[in-house]
Parts: structure tokens; C-alpha cells; sequence
């Protein structure tokens, strides 16, 4: 059920390879540069095949990609203030790329940068992956082993994971940065998507997108989703300064489930193709970025042009900046621990 072939060559002169992972109704492609999503193919309620991933038909357009299109996130995704963290008594330097913080670790040498070691599991038609970081690499202590696992299961379920272990004590909050749009990648804006959070309580972000601490009710907001409501519905609505901090959505949802991956955590429903797709995750937050700062100037796959707001990325993660937020949950990983996170999605035709 997986097929491999090569796709180009890295940077370094390494060959990339695309894998594909066939399952009943969905299709799935991924490549072992940056553990990266670049496709998945769903039948909308005729039974035409879209894709639902934006993305490149190129591997060369994957090595510029600051939106950073399907790829690993890791060793931190999202922000991390000043960036800096203390471990230990020890004040650490990540790379400041977004003014004085830190976006996704490092944008230009992140695990979305390197080619990953591979293990095929025909058995449970999986594609394991494998990479490592020296200790201070990417201004992080620890020499870190990372895995990412990628699986369609027998029920048509794309289910990811992500590991790591590390000899010193560290930061990991590792996600998967897919965007998706449900009526296919070519479709356009896809605020007419219907979207429900299960989270009561969000995280409110200053001017420089860095969450200030507080844990909000959403009750009342244009953040709630609770109920069913387009994307689109309150999205431009700047009087309210979390819609103007962010440029829209931007922000992590705190979710109910508490890290029970058997419920579901959000849901989003395009009404042009019926396909809906449920995120279940054990984290125990999700970033809804609403593809704010795609300009226009991106041309993806089949020569189509992604404007502003022609996805929505579902992050599933633990909260943004947790270190330097002592009352959240930690994200520190000590020697001897295992660091897990996992993402399904479940796709489905809207009844």
C-alpha cells in the first residue's frame, strides 16, 4: 500500500523521496524533506477526487518555503518570546527571525530543512522518520533524536506522531503545519468553511503575537466555536484586537478534550464538497492560522496562486511560549522521558 519514488535532491546533495500512502477513500503524500505533508487526496460528495493540501508539485519550491507548507515543526512551533527560555538556571538563545522572538525554531536550518532517515511499515502502512540535533544546535541544550510517524490506517485515518528523547533536559512542542482547504487546494478563499472548536477558552496574544498569559472565555468573542460558524463570519471584525493582532486568526485554542485523544477536538466542513475533516490530538491545545499572511505571491500546485485566507491551518501543540509561562503546562523534556504528540484526521462527507 506505500509506494516510494525519488522526487530531487536536496541542498546538501542528499536524494528526497515522495511516498505515497494509500488507504480506503483517502491518499496521502509525504516526502522525507522537512517529514513533509505535500498532498491529500479526498472524494468530495460526488465522488471527485480534490486535494485538499496546498503545497508545491516541486521539490525545489519546498526549499524556500517560508509558509512553511506541510512541514514538521519542531524542535518549537509557534512563538516563543525574547527568544529565549530558561532550563535549569540557564538562559537559552533560539534564533529572533520574527523582530526580538522566535518563530519555529529556526526557519532557516529547522527540522522542515533536513532530509529525514526513513523506515517503511508495510504492515501498518506507515512511513516512520527519523533526525537528530547536537546539543546546543539550534540554540537548544541536548543531543535530541526526533521521529515522526505517518500512517493511514485501515479505516481510512491519517494519523501522525511525533517523538523525541534527549540526554539534557529541553524544549520540544512539535507540530504539523498542513494547510488545508476542504473544497481542494485550488478552490480559493476558503472562509465559507464551517468551523467548530471543542474549547471554551482560548489565548489572547499581544501586538507581536505572543500570547500575554491570560486564558480567555470565548464566550461572547469572535472566538467562539462552540457552534458551528464560518471562518469567514467575524474574521475582519478589527474592533476586536485579537482579530487585529493577529491579522486575523492566529491564536491557540485551549481545548476541552484535556488530552483524550478518543474526542474530537475541532471540526471543519466545507459546504462546496461536503468533505469534513475531525482532528483528535492528546495535545492540549490547537493553532487555527487562517493563512492571514499568504499575499498572493505564492504560486503552488498546478500554477495556482494562493491568496490571503485559502486555508486553515488545525496546529495541533501545547501552548505557545509555555516556558516563559510557568503556570501552563511544562514543555520541558528531561532525560529518560519520551516526548509524544499525536494528530488524527478523520475525513468524512458532510451528511
Amino acid at each position: 500500500m506505500i509506494t516510494s519514488e525519488l522526487f530531487g535532491t536536496a541542498p546538501c546533495g542528499t536524494s528526497v523521496h515522495r511516498y505515497t500512502l494509500n488507504g480506503p477513500e483517502i491518499c496521502v503524500r509525504i516526502m522525507d524533506y522537512g517529514a513533509t505533508v505535500l498532498g491529500i487526496d479526498v472524494p468530495d460528495i460526488p465522488g471527485n477526487v480534490r486535494d485538499v493540501v496546498l503545497g508545491f508539485d516541486k521539490l525545489e519550491d519546498y526549499f524556500d518555503n517560508p509558509a512553511c507548507f506541510g512541514a514538521t515543526i519542531g524542535p518549537v512551533a509557534n512563538r516563543t518570546a525574547g527568544a529565549t527560555i530558561t532550563i535549569d538556571g540557564t538562559d537559552w538563545h533560539m534564533p529572533a527571525n520574527e523582530g526580538v522572538n522566535n518563530l519555529h525554531s529556526d526557519l532557516e536550518h529547522g527540522l522542515h530543512k533536513r532530509v529525514w532517515d526513513v523506515e517503511l511499515d508495510e504492515t501498518h502502512n506507515a512511513v516512520r522518520m527519523t533526525t537528530s540535533l547536537k546539543d546546543g544546535e539550534l540554540g537548544l541544550p541536548g543531543n535530541r533524536t526526533f521521529t515522526a510517524v505517518f500512517t493511514v490506517t485501515r479505516t481510512g485515518v491519517f494519523r501522525i506522531e511525533y517523538g523525541c528523547e534527549s540526554d539534557r533536559a529541553t524544549y520540544v512542542s512539535m507540530t504539523n503545519h498542513t494547510y488545508f482547504n476542504l473544497a481542494g487546494h485550488n478552490a480559493g478563499m476558503d472562509c465559507e468553511h464551517f468551523f467548530v472548536a471543542n474549547a471554551a477558552h482560548y489565548l489572547p496574544i499581544n501586538e507581536q503575537n505572543i500570547p500575554t498569559g491570560e486564558i480567555a472565555p470565548v464566550k461572547d468573542t469572535p472566538m467562539d466555536f462552540t457552534t458551528p460558524k464560518t471562518v469567514g463570519q467575524d474574521i475582519s471584525n478589527y474592533d476586536f484586537v485579537q482579530l487585529k493582532n493577529g491579522n486575523g486568526y492566529d491564536h491557540n485554542w485551549v481545548l476541552n478534550t484535556k488530552g483524550d485523544i478518543s474526542q474530537v477536538a475541532a471540526k471543519l466542513t466545507s459546504p462546496e464538497s461536503g468533505i469534513t475533516l475531525e482532528v483528535y490530538t492528546n495535545e492540549p491545545g490547537v493553532q487555527v492560522y487562517t493563512g492571514n499572511f499568504l499575499d498572493g505571491t505564492v504560486t503552488g500546485k498546478k500554477g495556482i496562486v494562493y491568496n490571503q485566507r485559502a486555508s486553515v491551518c488545525l496546529e495541533t501543540q501545547h501552548y505557545p511560549d509555555s516556558p516563559n509561562k510557568p503556570q501552563w503546562p511544562s514543555v520541558i523534556l528531561e532525560p529518560g522521558q519520551t516526548y509524544n504528540s499525536e494528530c488524527i484526521f478523520k475525513f468524512s462527507i458532510a451528511k
